[in-house]
C-alpha cells in the first residue's frame, strides 16, 4: 500500500497491510530542523520552509502521512488579533494575551483566509501535494471554538464563564465556528486529506459533562460543515470522557499516554490514535523504551501509531524516527 493508502484506510476502519504511522500534530525537533535546514520561527511563515519541514516526516522520519501546521492554534489566533510570541528553533509559539471579554466583540476580518499566517499554511499544503500527489497523506490542524476560546479570551476567563455564564460560553463557541470551518475547508481545498481538530476540553481542566453541554452539537455541526475527516485532539487524561467524544461523529481520536491504551480501546468506538509518550519516552528515552512502547499500542489494537501531541523540540529525533522503525519491526515478528 502506499502510505496515503494506509492511512486513509485506518482512518476509515478498511483492511490495511499495517497500522500507519501519521501524526496530527507537531514532529518537529531541533535536530530535525539542522538536518532540513529550516529553522523556527521562519518556518511558521514562510510557506516553502514549512513544507520542508513537514516534509521531512516522511523523507527522514518514515511517517505515512505529513503534518505542516507547527504551531497551535496560534496561526488562527494571530490573523484573528492575538499578538503571537512565535518563539524559535527551541521553542513552541504563544498567544500573549487575550483580546476579548464578551461575546459580542467577536469579529472575523473578511479577509481571513488572506491573513499572512492563514496564507502561510495554505501554500505550505499546496507545495506538499504538488510533491507529494497520492502517495503521502498530507494532514492539517484546525484549532475548534472551545480551544480557540483560550487564545481569543484568556483560559482562566473562559473556563470561570462556564460556572458564571454558560450562555456567555455559547455564544463565544457559536461565534468562533466560522474560522474553524473558513481554514479547514480551505486545507481540504489546498489538498489536506484529514485535519486535526483541536479542542482541549481535557479532565485536567474542566468536568466531563461540559462536552455534551457545550461542545457535542458543536462538533457534529463543524463535522458536516468542514470537508475532511476530523481527527479529534484532547491533551491529558480523557478516559472519563471518551464516552462523551464518541458522539461527537468524528471519525479519530489523538489521546496522551497519560490514557491506558487497552482501557481507550476498550472504551473508544472512534479510531485510535496516539499514544506515545513525549516527556518520558521520546524526550528522555531510548529506542528500547520506544519499541516497548510502540509494541504495548500495537497490541491493545491502537489504529494509528504516533506521538501522543506535539514532539518536545529538544526530543531525540533518532527516537521520534523510531516509531516507525519499531511498527514495521512488530509486523515483521508476527
Amino acid at each position: 500500500m502506499t502510505p496515503r493508502q494506509r492511512f486513509l484506510n485506518a482512518l476509515a476502519r478498511e483492511p490495511v497491510d499495517r497500522a500507519p504511522v501519521a501524526s496530527p500534530t507537531s514532529v518537529v525537533t531541533e535536530g530535525l530542523q539542522g538536518a532540513v535546514g529550516a529553522f523556527f520561527p521562519d518556518a511558521h511563515h514562510d510557506p516553502e520552509q514549512m513544507a520542508a519541514l513537514a516534509l521531512a516526516g516522511h523523507t527522514r522520519l518514515g511517517y505515512d502521512a505529513v503534518f505542516p501546521v507547527f504551531a497551535g492554534g496560534t496561526h488562527e489566533a494571530e490573523a484573528l488579533g492575538v499578538p503571537v510570541r512565535w518563539g524559535d528553533r527551541g521553542h513552541m509559539p504563544a498567544c500573549e494575551r487575550a483580546i476579548w471579554q464578551h461575546a459580542d466583540e467577536i469579529a472575523v476580518p473578511e479577509n481571513f483566509l488572506d491573513h499572512p499566517a492563514i496564507a502561510t499554511v495554505l501554500e505550505a499544503i499546496r507545495i506538499l501535494k504538488a510533491e507529494l500527489g497520492d502517495r503521502v497523506a498530507i494532514i492539517g490542524k484546525v484549532y475548534g471554538p472551545w480551544s480557540l476560546a483560550y487564545h481569543c479570551f484568556g483560559l482562566p476567563r473562559f473556563l470561570k464563564l462556564t460556572i458564571k455564564d454558560p450562555a456567555m460560553v455559547d455564544a463565544i463557541l457559536e461565534g468562533l465556528m466560522a474560522p474553524a470551518i473558513a481554514f479547514g475547508n480551505a486545507q481540504a481545498e489546498a489538498g489536506a486529506d484529514a485535519l486535526c481538530y483541536g479542542a482541549h476540553i481535557t479532565a485536567d481542566l474542566i468536568r466531563p459533562d461540559a462536552y455534551p453541554r457545550f461542545l457535542r452539537d458543536i462538533d457534529r455541526r463543524l463535522v458536516q460543515a468542514i470537508d475532511a475527516p476530523l481527527i479529534f485532539h484532547c491533551c491529558g487524561r480523557t478516559l472519563d470522557r471518551i464516552e462523551y467524544f464518541n458522539e461527537s461523529t468524528m471519525p479519530a481520536f489523538h489521546f496522551e499516554s497519560q490514557n491506558d491504551p487497552f482501557e481507550m480501546r476498550r472504551k473508544a468506538t472512534m479510531v485510535l490514535v496516539g499514544n506515545i509518550n513525549n516527556p518520558r519516552t521520546l524526550l528522555g528515552g531510548t529506542v528500547d523504551d520506544v519499541r516497548r512502547e510502540v509494541f504495548h499500542a500495537l497490541d491493545a489494537g491502537i489504529d494509528i501509531i504516533a506521538p501522543e501531541c506535539a514532539v518536545p523540540l529538544n526530543a531525540r529525533t533518532e527516537n521520534v524516527r523510531a516509531i516507525r522503525d519499531c511498527v514495521e519491526e512488530y509486523y515483521a515478528a508476527r
